[in-house]
């Protein structure tokens, strides 16, 4: 059987729940008018104005707050129904990626009170954000003000589509790496596009549900396979250092995906390597590396540059998105605080953005180390490059899952995200797993009420 690397995403419930979590809490309009906070445009009916420095979480593992005092409106027109949102801005042009510098540059101008948030994490983990709205490509920023001795980098710069599903605005999650003893700034991209914010989940690095990944199943339609050693073997193709002990040469031009949502495919020859040595047990990782330095982030501007002075061949991954969605990306490896890009070539009429510069921690767990899952918008008719920082913290790229923007998984309210599968054998296999991954043979009569999946389709049992 091929060997799938699958993808099960985050566990969200509501506004927000992860498993192992720390989340923040947004008053609600009863507290701030219990609390004598003043209500916002004149009516507690719009929300309120929460006051500044309002600290959410001050515990064990971060502080999360905000700086100065901010809008919190109600009545939000999100398709999962969530009533109360932070609004989210700062005078940062849209698809800008200028360094931020000084906190006080991002209220300059704002036509109202929005929402900067402050992020202190004492802990090394990952955060996942929800929100929806705005019509630009880098629409929320989380910015790591201790990057470059200072300098500051961008860790993330995420867009979030506007279209209606239902009458609705869709809710989108982003998840992104932070560093013990660095200080991050989460802001949206300038006053007139504003984002619903609706809420942050932290979960440490060290804890056993920080990795959202599995080798064994998940719910969906689309996900790229790796092929096995075996199936390089068959194709003739070239093993790697001499002996497929160590794995093979994937050749140029390979391409993963090629349907009606998206094309996925790789530029160059590169390596595939065995013997990975994970937490969750994977037995096969594309390799990633770029001539990018490490923290960089500079423009691309071509391809060739990615590939220059590269020790080896090291994955260089295209997307060309035929609908707009989100991507999930399962990866390890790098000890550097932006190992994993993420490169819009469309944007800036052509001159490129990040829309993902994500870190990925090195420490083991058990002997191994830990794999991360990112997740990070994509927008139709543009074109994105993916790669890794410097050949020399080369990345274990295990997997790639595509949700498209108008699927009923694309907000992650649902329990599994969708992934990517390139291999129709297996997932027509007819197992069936509860809806938490546990498998339960193939038997549909005797199965109690609940949600199933099979065939990486979900289905009741009534």
């Amino acid at each position: 059987m091929k060997n799938l690397l699958l993808i099960v995403a985050l566990v969200i419930t509501g506004a927000m729940n992860l498993n192992a979590k720390t989340s923040i809490h947004i008053p609600t309009v009863e507290e701030a008018q219990t609390n004598g906070w003043e209500a916002l445009w004149g009516s507690y009916d719009y929300g309120y104005i929460m006051p500044e420095n309002y600290t959410f979480v001050d515990n064990d593992e971060f502080k999360l707050y905000l700086n100065k005092a901010a809008n919190v409106a109600t009545g939000v027109q999100c398709k999962n129904d969530f009533s109360i949102a932070l609004q989210m801005g700062s005078s940062m042009e849209r698809e800008s990626n200028e360094a931020v510098y000084m906190l006080e540059a991002l209220y300059n101008g704002m036509k109202q009170p929005y929402a900067v948030l402050t992020l202190e994490p004492k802990v090394s983990g990952k955060i996942s954000l929800c929100y929806s709205r705005g019509k630009n490509s880098t629409t929320l920023y989380v910015f790591d003000t201790t990057a470059k001795d200072g300098l500051g980098a961008y860790v993330m710069a995420n867009s979030v589509l506007f279209d209606d599903v239902d009458g609705a605005v869709m809710p989108h999650t982003s998840v992104v790496n932070v560093i013990k003893g660095h200080k991050y700034y989460i802001f949206g991209a300038e006053t007139g596009a504003n984002i619903d914010f609706y809420g942050m989940d932290f979960i440490s690095y060290s804890d056993p549900e920080y990795a959202t990944t599995t080798t064994e199943n998940a719910a969906g339609s689309t996900m790229i396979s790796i092929p096995t050693v075996e199936e390089a073997q068959t194709n003739g193709w070239e093993a790697l250092w001499g002996s497929y002990d160590y794995g093979y040469i994937m050749p140029e031009n390979y391409t993963f995906v090629d349907n009606d949502e998206f094309k996925l495919y790789l530029n160059k020859a590169a390596n595939v390597a065995t013997g990975v040595q994970c937490k969750n047990d994977f037995s096969i990782a594309l390799q990633m590396g770029s001539s990018m330095e490490r923290e960089s982030n500079e423009a691309v501007y071509m391809l060739e540059a990615l590939y220059n002075g590269m020790k080896q061949p090291y994955a260089v991954l295209t997307l060309e998105p035929k609908v707009s969605g989100k991507i999930s990306l399962c990866y390890s490896r790098g000890k550097n605080s932006t190992t994993l890009y993420v490169f819009d070539t469309t944007a800036k009429d052509g001159l490129g953005a990040y829309v993902m510069a994500n870190s990925v921690l090195f420490d083991d767990v058990d002997g191994a180390v830990m794999p991360h899952t990112s997740v990070v918008n994509v927008i139709k008719g543009h074109k994105y490059y993916i790669f890794g920082a410097e050949t020399g913290a080369n990345i274990d790229f295990y997997s790639f899952g595509f949700t498209s923007y108008s699927d009923s998984n694309y907000g992650g309210t649902t329990g599994i995200e969708n992934v990517v599968t390139g291999n129709d054998a297996t997932v027509n296999d007819g197992k069936i797993y509860t809806i938490d991954g546990r498998y339960i043979g193939k038997d549909k009569e005797n199965l109690g009420k609940g949600l199933y999946i099979m065939n990486g389709k979900k289905f009741v049992v009534k």
